[in-house]
């Protein structure tokens, strides 16, 4: 099931700072960041990442998605660009409070 969607990331965003000048890329921590906000939408949260591996880099202007499994308390996440997979991630999840 796909979790949620983005067209790309704003290229002046704060988060970006660093990750590298000139060639900016999006941070690991921030698939993270996103994938979390799409959990909280439908209920979930990360309690912890079991394992991810990252497979491409994702620029700023990249339009990408973020697809979902989940098995009862483990989800599979990837990030996903067009035909890419930019990132895989297996993770346990808990109900958000509310």
């Amino acid at each position: 099931m796909q979790l949620i969607a983005f067209d790309g990331i704003d290229p002046n965003s704060k988060f970006l700072d660093g990750h590298f000048p000139g060639n900016p890329i999006v941070p690991g921590a921030v698939f993270l960041g996103f994938a979390e906000q799409g959990l909280r939408d439908i209920g979930y949260e990360i309690k912890c990442v079991q394992r991810m591996k990252f497979l491409r880099q994702l620029s700023p202007d990249q339009p990408f998605e973020i697809t979902l499994e989940i098995e009862e308390t483990l989800a599979k996440l990837a990030w996903i660009s067009g035909t890419d997979t930019l990132a895989n991630a297996r993770v346990e999840l808990r109900p958000t409070d509310g």
